[in-house]
């Protein structure tokens, strides 16, 4: 029984969803299920680096707080790693909710965007057909998946809700699900992204009225925007669960390299969540 996902790929502080980029799961087979709790409940602490752009040089870190719920039903689950409903019954294809983002980008004083305004916190969202290439034999909760996400970028702010292109991000990942509740969790994932002129434009577009001598006029160009590699280790304890990511960006080859605004071609975020939990039904239920 597959179901699907709304994954958690990215995070921006206006919506408080933790960075964790990118990491979706398969749900194992009964053969690993366990009894556990219907529903849990607690709190967790999500602190990150991240630039404010990819090729910003500068950004800044976050630290947010998040609720941490846990509920097994039948049809419906809710974990720390997405929301999952009953869609499609299929031992290879999966059809998932990809959801991602960005932090706003102050207007600064100094730097490549010296002058320009400031842009508003993006949301992306869309369908991500995801397909499984590969399975343990003798053990089940190793998996790689290939996943197709194609998402509507919108910006967020005082002028309302503005479309501002496509992006499409396919990526493979590997995952090492846990076999007993205190095993450690391993994922990696790794792809290119792409994206049309106008998702480019707006983070990397300089209008004529803001060339200077230095910053050319700039018009993004859709096509490839880079790649990336993702890694994250999930422990859980008896009442507490501590994860581990890391990501490596490279602009190289991007589209976009040489506009005036892209500082850096290469680098990382580096991050980690810490949740408590404080209540758990009384009532156990069959779960991977």
């Amino acid at each position: 029984m597959k179901y699907t996902r709304f994954c958690k790929n990215a995070s921006n502080p206006h919506v408080l969803v933790t960075v964790c980029l990118i990491i979706s799961s398969l749900i194992p087979n009964l053969s690993s299920a366990q009894q556990r709790p219907r529903w849990e409940l607690g709190i967790g602490v999500a602190a990150f680096q991240l630039p404010y752009y990819r090729g910003s040089k500068v950004g800044r870190a976050y630290a947010l707080p998040f609720p941490y719920i846990v509920y097994r039903g039948e049809h419906f689950k809710i974990d720390d790693e997405e929301i999952s409903g009953e869609m499609y019954n299929s031992e290879k294809v999966v059809l998932d909710l990809s959801l991602g983002g960005g932090v706003p980008v102050p207007k600064v004083d100094e730097g490549p965007r010296q002058g320009m305004p400031g842009l508003d916190v993006t949301f992306e969202i869309g369908p991500s057909p995801e397909f499984r290439l590969w399975q343990g034999r003798q053990n089940k909760n190793k998996n790689i998946w290939l996943h197709l996400p194609v998402r509507a970028a919108f910006s967020i702010g005082s002028d309302g809700i503005n479309h501002q292109g496509w992006v499409f991000s396919p990526f493979i990942e590997y995952t090492k699900k846990k076999f007993n509740a205190s095993d450690l969790e391993h994922f990696i994932a790794f792809g290119p992204l792409f994206a049309n002129d106008r998702y480019h434009d707006y983070f990397y577009g300089v209008d004529p009225i803001y060339a200077t001598s230095t910053r050319p006029a700039y018009q993004g160009r859709g096509g490839y925007s880079g790649s990336r590699i993702t890694l994250r280790t999930e422990k859980r304890y008896e009442n507490m669960a501590l994860s581990v990511f890391l990501r490596l960006d490279t602009l190289n080859n991007a589209v976009f390299l040489d506009s005036p605004l892209v500082e850096t071609k290469d680098y990382y975020m580096l991050g980690f969540t810490v949740s408590w939990i404080f209540n758990r039904s009384d009532e156990l239920v069959y779960s991977p």
